[in-house]
């Protein structure tokens, strides 16, 4: 899949969420797949020289950070920004009122561009699929995810939702850790 570099400021459409046994069936084969392959990395062998690529930091865990970063800087801008009203203001209260739109509107792009981030940048290590899982998984279950894109589109003009684009990140790292394993076990 191609990076992702832009976003719709129109969101997809509700879907319904899928109760079904099916549903239900194909969350669990997935969950079966992640723990197999938690099992074959975990039986890697650990000791690693320190300069190979298992030594090397996730890099999720800096974009993690700088997401959390600009979702909070946000938050606050919009926390003081909602505490004028435009309707009104004359001379230096405007001017201030006018100032904290401006960053208000600065502190929306950089959230845009860090959670861009998010989703284009693959953990390299278990522990950053998990730590990406982990820092997720409260995003969606707010009711429009405001912390994130609402809708991706991607250079190549195919577009994904967050969850989807954030779903194939995560798969691409752990079948590319499992091809990885499987590599070892042949050369060894």
């Amino acid at each position: 899949m191609a990076r992702a570099t832009r976003v719709h400021s129109t969101p997809p459409t509700n879907t319904p969420i899928d109760t079904t046994r099916r549903r239900f069936l194909a969350v669990s084969a997935g969950a079966s797949v992640a723990s197999v392959s938690t099992l074959a990395v975990a039986a890697m062998p650990t000791a690693a020289p320190p300069d190979s690529p298992a030594c090397a930091p996730d890099p999720i865990f800096a974009v993690i950070e700088r997401h959390r970063k600009a979702c909070r800087e946000h938050n606050e801008a919009i926390d003081i920004h909602m505490d004028f009203e435009e309707m009104g203001m004359t001379g230096e209260k405007l001017e201030e009122y006018k100032r904290l739109v401006a960053e208000t509107d600065a502190a929306y792009d950089e959230l845009e561009d860090a959670g861009l981030d998010l989703i284009n940048t693959q953990p390299t290590t278990m522990a950053g699929i998990f730590a990406l899982c982990q820092y997720i998984t409260p995003l969606f279950e707010e009711d429009d995810a405001p912390d994130l894109p609402e809708y991706i589109l991607y250079d190549d003009d195919t577009t994904a939702t967050p969850a989807g684009a954030l779903c194939y990140v995560i798969g691409r790292a752990v079948e590319d850790m499992m091809n990885a394993a499987v590599g070892k076990a042949v050369r060894a």
